[in-house]
């Protein structure tokens, strides 16, 4: 009878665990961009826009190039202080599925610049960790100068 019940209890506790898993599914279109404070930018709206300042004008706003372009970061979400929190950019590449850390800095307010170069034409998704925990993610389009 007791191994009835604990059998019957690990039953029941991985279906609970299994019907309650995360659906890692990613839509792999590029996220739209948006207008904040009369910029335009890349990201997840109301929570965090990147924007390119440098490099030719013609170019995409994620060219594949030899020499990174320098980025502005804005941390947008007014009801949270990120002021001295440390950010760290992860991009996944959709066809290879490499993660590499794009940069890694501190955040002064709500704001970060960084520099980073993307090697491979196609979809990323960025993935935005605010002290080491997750804060957005999103999809961008690399492309070269064609």
């Amino acid at each position: 009878m007791r191994l009835y019940i604990v059998i019957r209890i690990l039953f029941l506790s991985s279906f609970l665990l299994v019907g309650c898993s995360e659906d890692n599914t990613i839509d792999w279109k590029p996220t739209p961009a948006f207008i904040a404070d009369d910029m335009d930018l890349h990201g997840t709206k109301g929570e965090f826009g990147i924007r390119k300042v440098n490099g030719e004008v013609v170019e995409p706003e994620f060219p594949v190039v030899d020499q990174g372009r320098l980025y502005q970061l804005y941390f947008l979400d007014s009801t949270k202080d990120f002021n001295g929190k440390t950010y760290k950019m992860l991009a996944t590449h959709k066809d290879s599925e490499e993660t590499i850390e794009l940069y890694e800095d501190s955040i002064e307010n709500n704001q970060s610049g960084a520099k980073f170069v993307l090697e491979k034409t196609g979809l990323w998704k960025i993935d935005i960790l605010v002290d080491n925990e997750l804060y957005t993610s999103f999809v961008i389009e690399a492309k070269t100068n064609e």
